[in-house]
């Protein structure tokens, strides 16, 4: 308990200094202005699209390219409408001397700011949220996992984990793929302005009663005991106490705010709390399906990331992250644009997610171990911990040299998995680890209710 109460507080104080950091890059650039990278000012109309690239959001035609028809007619047309084949002629963001002149630049400023504070900001507010997201989701759900049952009649049923089995460790990349790409044609193709705005609503929704029952959890743990409920939801089977209703209303008011503004702190706010809740809801019931999902997730991450743009014409994920205008990434401020608007780093939140699953069950590991006598530390939980926030810094690095987006799977899976099998085989646990299965509550009541029946 006292452990999640700190890394509540630490998360705080990172979210915070992060903001603060952020919102300091900020200034100003004059209406009608362009501020060029020497931080000379141009006229907006002035902008040319051969040496600047695509129009920028403060311009007239941002999103739109100039053509030239066949009798010679000067016109704009719609980036999204132009041939997936060609020609992208300057103010495309597919223009081959921009993509060629735009990476030479950026990997000479990430090589001269590489180690200052401008470069390390955005990583480090990467690396700080996301290991603290996940070191918060297993500990709070080991808590849940070693508390003692609450004397509250039905108080013990809203701590309720949805249990993984292996089949739905090998559907997890299924349905990934097929929700994926299913946001990336409608982002990509359709461009109907009504059905992202329901996406992105239905996102914030589910983001609001996450935010909601996030803030009823804390209030349990700084109690220590659990709160009774108010009434429960018949059809989705959730608890819901006067804690949760009071964080539902203060997340329907950032939800509103959001849609108004898209801004990054609340993106950000909404995000942490659908990462920290889905660790401590979603659990895998042994180490065998834990790794099968990592492995799967792999594979699918991979594949959209690399491989997608040779299929698609397009790379899914890039699209459909940059697309969503939703909280399903965290957003890390890196740089100004010439509008005077933030630029930021992502990373998605099944980066978070999906290894905090498997890390959670290690954390649950850790208890049994010192349950019995075995520990009298969260070895396992550190050993993850590190190899995740090493697997981070060198999915950083390796986009910093490179200057291309990287699947962050393809280096938190071996990591985390190394790190947990080798500490294992040291241990000489390794049978004992392979072996342990958590028991689902819901297979235990149901068989509980069936021989009281009988």
């Amino acid at each position: 308990r006292n452990s999640v109460l700190l890394l509540h507080g630490l998360l705080l104080g990172a979210l915070l200094f992060f903001v603060a950091a952020g919102e300091l890059m900020k200034y100003s650039v004059p209406e009608g202005k362009f501020q060029k990278k020497d931080g000379s000012l141009i006229d907006i109309n002035d902008f040319d699209p051969v040496e600047l690239g695509p129009y920028p959001k403060c311009h007239p035609h941002h999103k739109e390219y100039e053509v030239v028809d066949a009798s010679g007619t000067q016109k704009w047309e719609l980036i999204n409408n132009a041939p997936s084949a060609g020609p992208f002629p300057p103010g495309h963001p597919e223009n081959p001397e921009f993509l060629a002149k735009r990476d030479a630049e950026a990997k000479r400023e990430n090589r001269e700011e590489m180690f200052t504070w401008k470069g390390l900001q955005p990583s480090l507010h990467l690396l700080a949220l996301a290991t603290l997201c996940v070191a918060l989701g297993s500990q709070h759900g080991v808590w849940l996992f070693t508390e003692p049952e609450s004397n509250e009649e039905g108080a013990g049923e809203a701590q309720q984990t949805t249990m993984l089995k292996k089949e739905d460790a090998y559907w997890f990349p299924v349905m990934g793929s097929a929700l994926l790409f299913s946001l990336f044609i409608i982002y990509k193709y359709l461009g109907s302005e009504w059905i992202k705005l329901m996406v992105s609503v239905y996102i914030l929704v589910m983001c609001t009663f996450t935010f909601g029952a996030n803030m009823g959890n804390l209030v349990d743990v700084i109690k220590g005991t659990v709160t009774k409920p108010l009434f429960k939801v018949p059809y989705f089977d959730i608890n819901v106490t006067v804690f949760d209703i009071l964080g539902s209303i203060f997340g329907a008011v950032m939800c509103v705010a959001y849609l108004l503004t898209k801004n990054w702190i609340i993106n950000n706010l909404f995000g942490i709390s659908f990462s920290v809740m889905g660790l401590k809801k979603i659990a895998t019931s042994n180490a065998k399906t834990g790794a099968i999902m990592l492995l799967g997730l792999f594979v699918y991450d991979i594949f959209w990331v690399f491989g997608s743009k040779q299929v698609f014409g397009s790379n899914v994920m890039v699209t459909v992250a940059k697309g969503v205008e939703a909280p399903i990434k965290l957003m890390f401020p890196r740089s100004v644009n010439g509008c005077g608007n933030l630029e930021f780093s992502m990373l998605g939140l099944g980066d978070i997610v999906v290894p905090g699953i498997y890390i959670a069950f290690m954390a649950k590991w850790d208890a049994v171990l010192k349950g019995s006598g075995k520990a009298t530390s969260s070895i396992y939980l550190t050993v993850c911990m590190v190899a995740y926030a090493l697997s981070l810094i060198t999915t950083v690095l390796v986009m910093l040299i490179f200057n291309a987006a990287q699947p962050a799977l393809l280096y938190i899976v071996p990591y985390v998995l190394a790190a947990s099998a080798g500490l294992a085989f040291l241990r000489g646990e390794c049978r004992e680890v392979l072996a342990y299965d958590i028991p689902d509550k819901e297979d235990e009541d149901a068989k509980s209710k069936e021989a009281k029946d009988k």
